[in-house]
């Protein structure tokens, strides 16, 4: 059924039937039927033998104890049964399964002597012996796959793990030295790999046979992968250990690998070998990167290896595995002392840089516009790449000095300029690129490279792609142009070029595109690093605004306008409002059209408020004390006029509504008692807009309103129609949600961005006026239910967060230290308060049941921890513990298909730990639970 041609509904339904069965007390019978029976086809025997492993980790319990003997028996039976190499798949499934059975089954004492010596009975059973000795230790890496204590869990892994390295060790000695086949020193690998960790690494390689094992089966081929994996394991393991005559073997053989390697050009022929080599000798890197600080003329061979592994050019993949370890060598290298070594390794790092803009470089195809032939999936994995390359680049300036790093692209682009042979493009933009990585590192102080370099840039022949590259690189060095004041005019004029170059005819399309989001994104940054140099170029800026604006992509449009205001920002006062004016009037124009219905088109008017919006968040004001900012005139006499008409026309729309309340916002935190005079205003046009159209911005600004006139900087007058604003919009969402509750969860699931809104104003509703909120009973059951509600229908992970952050402060108010800094100490009416909100009809006990539900059958991984958060302050908010403790008790016995043992485990943990306020171990044990419960019921069984 699964894997034929049935239709999708028959497929999800055959998975129930099969996941009901894997928990069902019957399975146990028949799997074991199934995987005794020769005739049944290899995929059902391979189903059984994964119910029977899900069994054997999570549904112990569901057989007597008597009944474990005749299990573990049986499973070893099984499988001796299957030890052909066709037969693995199950012989893994089934050596799962008695790796649990033997942590699960504590009275079994000889568990992996016993086990051993069954399969050790003959030597086709070899391959049965190595796939349980490798899986036992995966298995038994931590104590979250068991339901064990940890006292349990960490004696029995130190009765069939630690207790037995000495005696496994040896079986894999004595097969080594036997006249094993590569499959079988495959297997020993596999197995040595799986124990590496379980003792000290001197035990493994003090022993000769293993450790030529792994050095020799690096030259056959069969076995190179699994040498590989295990060297790096012990590689890994030697990062924490004193002993370094042991490190100065290893590094002494990996030094010999790689002449052998060199000595055999036919194996590094296969990109297999080359990326297994190059994980191996990262992995020393990295593990011993220290080291090779402190002992630079002794390492530096391991180094210049890996400088000779980003030569690779078949799969920059493999480049990639080498870019860690040059940052975890630079932030050594840069300290003081490591000076020296620093001296010793610029070398290679000025080498890395020109190995990496070669990387840099784009294919080179017959048109540009199709480099890659199509294939965006690879276009894209190499933008990013080019990305990360650049972060190499920064570490390579940062060890070899600003100046240097630079004068390598520089000294590229010098030469690729004076050839005039070289036409393509592609060679000139990769070192541009890469002065336009390293800038983050380029010291504003640089006057060695930089002043050469950006005489040189504007200089550079025209052509789309390097216009666009010299274009960045000069919106990335701003800040340094601001304190070169001498260098603005030509790289202004250069900027601003650019747009008549976007302009002409003869640009394909797509260049176009790119120059025009370059021009807009420098200019920005030239407008914000240099704002005061540009004060005086303002009128031209204007004539260009002008000019150009409405042939900018919306994008590029809002970064210029980023950039005007940023100048505009920089003039004296009395001269704001009128120069502001000037900028935004076509636009305020524009909306009085869209008012009048001069003009339509809801996207081209929510971009023209968005505009408004960029000056107004901005041109924020620094200083509340004089007597009034006149950007906040501005936006009272010229822009609120306008967009009030705007949103009482077009506030259906919601693209409108949202551009709108984001211009709201901005203004109420630009300009806050500045806009008194309007509050009124404001406040009805939010609760209006709300009652009228549901959309949940309107909330979003309440909040925002609440915050910034609820305050101690604001009158007690505003402060009160503040709060009875808050309860207004709050009765209006309750009206809303309560209204829905009565037909489909779906009709809740459609408002999401809503109910986030309504969590999040009532966070600010709470933080200015927690006396008076936890005291409006009525108030407090209706946001109980919305929150009930919330957390047990919608799916959405914002919502959800915005309800436990809300609740996490509610509750946290009834804790002895408040949630926010407002107060010194928690004020005992508030903290009694909210206790008693918790006890009254059992509401905490309600709340607690929703939130652990919740963690267990609906909430995403990344909404875990606060929902955790919650768990543990509703557990520990009352002065009774008792209380707590009963209502987790109540909580999970209603669970389905839960056994007491792991109930009495829990709730014995928590009754000692909450009365220690050993938080720590509530967290853990609730969680442990959580996870266990989910993965043993909840989650299907084929993930694990």
């Amino acid at each position: 059924m699964m894997y034929s041609n049935a239709g999708q509904q028959q497929k999800m339904d055959a998975t129930h039937f099969l996941e009901s069965f894997q928990k069902s007390q019957q399975a146990w019978e028949i799997v074991h039927s199934i995987l005794d029976n020769d005739s049944i086809d290899i995929q059902f025997k391979l189903f059984a033998a994964q119910t029977l492993r899900s069994k054997s980790i999570y549904d112990l319990h569901q057989l007597p104890d008597i009944n474990y003997s005749q299990l573990k028996d049986s499973i070893i039976a099984l499988i001796i049964k299957h030890p052909s190499p066709n037969q693995r798949l199950i012989r893994t499934q089934l050596s799962i399964a008695l790796s649990h059975v033997a942590l699960q089954y504590l009275s079994w004492t000889n568990a992996l002597p016993e086990i051993i010596s069954k399969f050790s009975s003959g030597p086709e059973l070899i391959p049965c012996l190595l796939d349980f000795l490798r899986i036992l230790p995966e298995e038994l890496s931590d104590v979250k796959k068991s339901s064990l204590t940890d006292e349990e869990f960490n004696k029995r892994t130190h009765e069939l793990i630690t207790s037995n390295v000495e005696q496994v060790l040896l079986i894999l000695k004595n097969l080594a030295e036997s006249n094993a086949t590569t499959a079988t020193k495959s297997a020993i690998l596999d197995c040595l790999n799986s124990w590496i960790k379980e003792c000290p690494i001197e035990s493994i390689l003090q022993v000769d046979t293993l450790t030529s094992l792994i050095f020799q089966s690096l030259a056959n081929d069969d076995t190179f992968d699994k040498s590989i994996e295990c060297l790096c394991t012990i590689m890994r393991e030697t990062r924490d250990i004193e002993n370094h005559e042991l490190i100065d073997a290893l590094f002494k053989q990996l030094i010999q690998l790689n002449s052998f390697m060199i000595s055999n050009p036919d194996k590094l022929e296969d990109p297999s070998t080359v990326d297994g080599l190059t994980r191996l000798y990262v992995e020393a890197g990295e593990s011993w990167h220290v080291l090779i600080a402190k002992n630079p003329k002794h390492f530096k061979p391991l180094v210049e290896i890996l400088l000779q592994a980003c030569k690779y050019e078949e799969d920059l993949d493999v480049v990639k595995y080498t870019f860690y370890f040059w940052y975890m060598l630079k932030q050594l290298l840069t300290l003081p002392k490591f000076q020296e070594s620093r001296q010793e390794y610029a070398e290679i790092y000025t080498q890395l840089i020109t190995i990496i803009i070669k990387h840099l470089t784009y294919p080179i195809g017959p048109q540009d516009d199709n480099l890659f032939e199509g294939d965006k999936e690879q276009e894209d994995k190499f933008k990013e790449f080019r990305y990360e390359m650049g972060d190499v680049l920064k570490d390579c300036c940062a060890v070899v000095g600003p100046s240097r790093a630079l004068s390598i692209p520089f000294q590229q682009v010098q030469s690729i300029i004076s050839n005039s042979t070289s036409s393509n493009w592609q060679h000139l933009e990769a070192p541009l690129f890469a002065m336009r990585a390293m800038a983050k590192e380029v010291p504003l102080k640089e006057k060695s490279m930089l002043p050469t370099i950006m005489s040189f840039l504007v200089q550079l022949p025209e052509h789309p792609k390097i216009r666009y590259a010299a274009t960045l690189v000069l919106g990335r060095y701003t800040a340094w142009t601001a304190k070169n004041p001498e260098f603005l005019e030509p790289q202004l004029n250069y900027i601003i070029k650019g747009f008549e170059v976007a302009n002409d005819a003869s640009q394909p399309l797509v260049g176009k595109k790119e120059i025009i989001m370059a021009t807009s994104r420098a200019l920005m940054y030239f407008c914000q690093d240099c704002s005061e140099l540009l004060v005086n170029y303002l009128e031209q800026l204007y004539i260009l605004y002008g000019q150009i604006k409405d042939q900018l992509d919306t994008e590029s449009h809002y970064e210029l306008v980023d950039g005007l205001a940023h100048v505009i920002a920089k003039l004296p006062q009395e001269n704001v409002y009128k120069t502001l004016q000037m900028f935004i009037t076509p636009t305020l124009e524009r909306l009085n059209k869209y008012v009048d219905g001069g003009l339509a088109g809801e996207k081209e008017l929510a971009d023209d408020v968005e505009i408004l919006s960029i000056f107004i968040t901005v041109l924020r004001c620094k200083d509340f004390e004089q007597p009034s900012y006149p950007v906040a005139n501005l936006f009272k006499e010229q822009i609120w006029p306008p967009v009030s008409q705007v949103l009482l026309k077009h506030g259906n729309a919601l693209v409108v509504s949202e551009r709108v309340l984001k211009l709201i916002k901005a203004s109420i935190q630009s300009f806050s008692t500045y806009l008194n005079d309007i509050l009124g205003d404001l406040a009805n046009l939010l609760h209006h807009g709300f009652k009228q159209t549901n959309y949940g911005c309107y909330l979003w600004v309440s909040g925002v309103l609440i915050r910034e006139f609820g305050d101690e900087y604001t009158s007690e007058v505003i402060k009160q129609s503040v709060y009875q604003f808050g309860l207004s919009q709050s009765g209006s969402f309750f009206e809303l949600l309560f209204s829905k509750t009565g037909l489909d969860k779906e009709s809740i699931k459609a408002m999401p961005d809503v109910i986030e809104d309504f969590f999040r104003m009532m966070s600010d509703l709470l933080m200015f006026y927690p006396v008076r909120l936890v005291s409006d009973l009525d108030l407090l059951k209706s946001t109980l239910r919305a929150s009930v509600l919330t957390l047990t229908t919608v799916n959405e992970m914002a919502p959800l967060v915005s309800c436990l952050h809300f609740l996490i402060d509610f509750v946290s108010w009834g804790l002895p230290n408040p949630p926010i800094s407002f107060f010194d100490e928690n004020p005992a009416g508030v903290q009694t308060t909210v206790q008693q909100f918790l006890v009254l009809d059992n509401n905490g006990g309600q709340l607690l049941g929703v939130v652990l539900n919740g963690l267990v059958f609906r909430f995403h991984n990344d909404i875990q921890q606060d929902a955790s958060d919650l768990l543990l302050k509703i557990l520990t908010v009352l002065p009774d513990f008792q209380v707590a403790v009963g209502w987790l008790n109540e909580v999970v016995h209603a669970l389905p298909n839960v056994n007491e043992k792991e109930i009495h485990k829990l709730i014995s943990t928590i009754s000692v730990a909450l009365p220690n306020k050993d938080n720590r171990r509530v967290r853990s044990s609730l969680k442990d639970f959580v996870n266990w419960y989910s993965r043993k019921n909840v989650s299907p069984r084929s993930e694990f």
